[in-house]
């Protein structure tokens, strides 16, 4: 019995601690162009390595983002797709965002803005380009974000 006692001892230490690793957190989510506010879940999940994030649009499923950050590598997986880190910083009033690109083409690139305590603040050259915030915001605060992102995005 005794011996019983240690590997369940360790399975529930090991459950209590990765449960505290879990999050979920409600969001807003604003598209360039558009005066619609998206009302998104954000759901996280970070271990010694990775870092995952899944964003869960409830009005559309078809726009629900689903990333992973490799601590260790610093790049950002998307579907099949590998985001590798670039030397653009995009600064908040109180963070400052990494920035990560896939080339898709000669003139074509998709770029995360992205904390990795925090996730996504923005998603540019999608199609849609999109931010991320827990506090909703008025339309020119909005169209100044963006603004700032595409300056910070091409800089350099």
């Amino acid at each position: 019995m005794k011996n019983l006692m240690y590997p369940l001892f360790f399975l529930v230490f090991l459950f209590i601690s990765c449960e505290g690793n879990e999050k979920s957190i409600s969001m807003y989510g604003y598209e360039l162009g558009q005066n619609k506010i998206q009302k998104i879940k954000l759901n996280s999940n970070k271990t010694d390595s990775i870092v995952s994030f899944k964003y869960i649009q409830k009005s559309d499923s078809l726009k629900n983002i689903t990333l992973r950050h490799h601590l260790k590598k610093d790049v950002i997986l998307v579907d099949l797709d590998t985001f590798n880190k670039i030397p653009n910083i995009y600064k908040s009033k109180s963070l400052a965002y990494k920035m990560y690109q896939l080339k898709k083409d000669k003139n074509r690139y998709k770029t995360l803005v992205f904390h990795e305590n925090y996730g996504l603040i923005a998603s540019l050259g999608f199609g849609t380009d999109r931010i991320f915030l827990e506090d909703s915001i008025t339309p020119i605060v909005k169209e100044f974000i963006f603004k700032d992102l595409f300056i910070n995005v091409n800089s350099k």
